[in-house]
């Protein structure tokens, strides 16, 4: 079963504070479901209702529905649960690069912010262009990509894009943490 939303207040303009059934909390937000995604990513975000939330004014009437897990606005239920929870790991991503044979922490990032962390990807290499840079000898000026997946049941979509496998993808649950392990260094996101 999918988590559930047991707590919501809305904290800025467009961001709700939320805690789920699992654990899971921090802060949502909800602005580019509002203004950037085609409609039909929310299906119960009518072209009526997206209009009266994005005045910074009527998004902060928003509640928690306890019966139907949910976000609410009056009688209103646009975001299936899933969605936020998915805003939710966007929001803030820590990532620790590690040597390979200690483990001594060398560098720990936190990356995040108001807009999509992963908007085409979160890239690993070598390259200083990279979102997570390790300047390695053997590993790739951009190495693999990392892509957020898996709907209700949300995993680190993994494509190396150079290096000893191109185009090879795989799966991690996102529950599990991710773990790549690039020449000497160790990277660990979540």
């Amino acid at each position: 079963m999918a988590a559930i939303i047991l707590e919501a207040r809305c904290v800025a303009p467009y961001v709700v504070r939320v805690r789920f059934s699992d654990g899971m909390e921090g802060e949502a937000s909800l602005e580019p479901c509002l203004f950037d995604w085609d409609p039909k990513r929310v299906p119960g975000l009518t072209p009526e209702l997206r209009e009266w939330l994005r005045s910074p004014e009527h998004f902060a009437t928003v509640r928690l529905d306890a019966e139907a897990g949910t976000l609410a606005w009056g009688d209103a239920r646009p975001f299936d649960p899933s969605i936020v929870y998915w805003r939710v790991e966007q929001y803030r991503v820590p990532v620790t690069i590690r040597a390979k044979d200690d483990g001594t922490v060398l560098e720990s990032l936190l990356l995040g912010g108001r807009r999509e962390v992963w908007n085409g990807g979160l890239t690993v290499g070598s390259a200083p262009d990279n979102k997570v840079v390790v300047d390695r000898p053997g590993v790739a000026p951009h190495h693999v990509r990392v892509r957020l997946g898996g709907g209700h049941h949300p995993c680190y979509v993994v494509e190396v894009l150079e290096g000893p496998a191109p185009g090879e993808t795989w799966r991690v649950p996102m529950q599990e943490g991710l773990r790549l392990e690039l020449a000497d260094r160790v990277v660990e996101l979540g």
